[in-house]
């Protein structure tokens, strides 16, 4: 018995020595990734913030379908298979049997599916994401295994935006029910590769690897998401090893890539960033004083101190090969000649910009309040004062469905379908989503009518129709669809979306 006490403590004094001799041995198993900025929520029919809420969300759920990863390109997930009808309103799928969801919560079945979508479109709900689905009119139950989608109209982007992104998660109807919705939100229950463990005190969220996962099982026991606003922060963070991935400042890329311990890509971003003008209060609500304002605010001047001339100027929503690109024609300063801006600010009633004070609003990030200073300059020279106000994702978001801003500064995720990326402008957007504050009802019919058609030059016809009445009411401007620029330890190998968004679940270790 003596003799085994001794060798206990010997066992014991070993793995300690090892631990402190090599800290890095207790974090084998766990990876350390930078989100930008602390996630919103973590119910898909909510989300708020794609970069900081898609990526553990699309950790923790499944969807019928997905994107195959490294591709746009959707396969099934967790259905088996489907079937469209002939008039494209009824698709039906098989799912797939005896997967689990997380922390007991039973079988993922028919139900789940119908309680998942009907949720987002309720009239009660409230769902950001309604739109999404915009044509569902609900959903049958056609066994414990089949369930049937049923539209008013076919959905032209039912597979490529709807069901592989947010909208098309499947949530645990058992676990929303007995939570509650604010509960659930940070509380997850789904069905996908890691399970949600905790939201802590810092705002990091650790999920623990689905031991029972219907597909490849994870390599990495734990993922933390780490809130990390400020790229310069991600890039210290990554140099002192408190994350394993993260994104570089545009500044910084080239020298910080090419060290041996870090590797590091450039990967076209399909959102767009953008200037809005609140037009439906004074000052802004005039015409004439939104175009001359689009004179005024340079994009190539926030593209060189902002961006590091990196990112290339966007002159529409949309990227150049996807369907329905329209580029809008430059409001060029020095091809109009100052004295036409002077002319449009008198018109307006600000005749030499005299009187005339803006309210800014804008996130309290390094680059952004960069982009406000650029803004505030340009305006300075035609002695319109700008008040800019950078403020934390939570109340910025609060000002932007107020509406208590004169101009603010914004970055939307898209997605390959174009419907998705219009629909945030709708009327009935005004509130949530619609930063302009802008509504037009020949916008929202073109809209509509690309949303339930199949033919693909009239939803490209009426996606250019849409961009000319934007840009005629000049409601805003297109500053850039920007990059992405994410950086990993070598001891780490990570797979990216083409946009360059990084599936966690797929992530191996490179010295396997």
């Amino acid at each position: 018995m003596l003799k085994n006490k001794y060798i206990f403590i010997f066992i014991t004094a070993a793995l300690l020595f090892s631990l402190l001799t090599n800290p890095a041995a207790a974090q084998d198993d766990s990876l350390n990734i930078a989100i930008p900025g602390r996630a919103q929520t973590l119910d898909p029919a909510y989300l708020q913030r794609v970069l900081s809420d898609w990526p553990v969300m699309n950790s923790v759920f499944n969807g019928l379908v997905k994107y195959e990863p490294g591709t746009f390109e959707v396969v099934p997930d967790l259905a088996e298979e489907w079937e469209v009808s002939e008039d494209d309103t009824e698709i039906t799928f098989q799912l797939k049997e005896g997967i689990e969801f997380h922390k007991d919560y039973g079988e993922f079945t028919a139900e789940d599916v119908k309680f998942s979508f009907e949720r987002i479109i309720a009239e009660d709900a409230n769902s950001p994401e309604a739109q999404s689905f915009s044509n569902l009119e609900r959903v049958e139950i056609v066994d414990q295994y089949t369930v049937k989608l049923i539209l008013s109209e076919p959905m032209g982007r039912l597979f490529t935006s709807t069901l592989p992104f947010n909208a098309g998660l499947i949530v645990s109807k058992e676990a929303v029910e007995e939570m509650g919705r604010e509960e659930f939100a940070s509380n997850p229950i789904g069905t996908g590769p890691y399970v949600f463990e905790e939201w802590d005190v810092n705002n990091n969220i650790t999920l623990q690897k689905n031991e029972n996962y219907f597909e490849r099982e994870a390599d990495y026991g734990e993922i933390v998401f780490m809130p990390m606003s400020d790229p310069t922060s991600q890039e210290l963070a990554l140099q002192s090893g408190e994350i394993d991935i993260g994104q570089l400042t545009l500044d910084n890329f080239d020298q910080i890539s090419q060290m041996e311990e870090f590797e590091a890509e450039i990967y076209p971003d399909l959102a767009i960033q953008y200037v809005a003008f609140n037009t439906s209060k004074e000052p802004l609500n005039n015409e004439k004083l939104r175009e001359a304002l689009r004179y005024i605010i340079n994009p190539e001047e926030i593209l060189v101190g902002a961006f590091a001339g990196k990112a290339e100027r966007a002159y529409s929503i949309l990227l150049e090969d996807m369907t329905g690109y329209w580029k809008a024609p430059s409001f060029d300063l020095d091809e109009a000649g100052e004295e036409r801006v002077w002319e449009l600010l008198a018109e307006a009633g600000y005749p030499e910009g005299e009187g005339l004070e803006l309210e800014y609003v804008t996130d309290a990030t390094e680059e952004r309040r960069l982009i406000g200073a650029l803004i505030q300059d340009q305006l300075s020279r035609f002695n319109i004062e700008l008040n800019v106000e950078a403020l934390e994702v939570g109340p910025k978001i609060d000002r932007w469905q107020e509406g208590s801003y004169d101009i603010t500064y914004a970055r939307f995720t898209n997605t390959v379908d174009p419907g998705y990326n219009f629909q945030w402008n709708l009327t009935d957007q005004i509130g949530k989503w619609n930063l302009f504050h802008w509504s037009n009802e020949e916008y929202d019919r073109l809209w509509q009518e690309a949303e339930t058609t199949l033919d693909t030059d009239l939803r490209a016809e009426n996606y250019e129709e849409m961009q000319k009445l934007m840009h005629n009411d000049s409601i805003g401007i297109w500053v850039t669809h920007g990059v992405k620029t994410p950086a990993w330890t070598t001891e780490v190998d990570p797979v990216f979306s083409p946009d360059g968004v990084v599936l966690p679940w797929l992530i191996t270790s490179s010295e396997e």
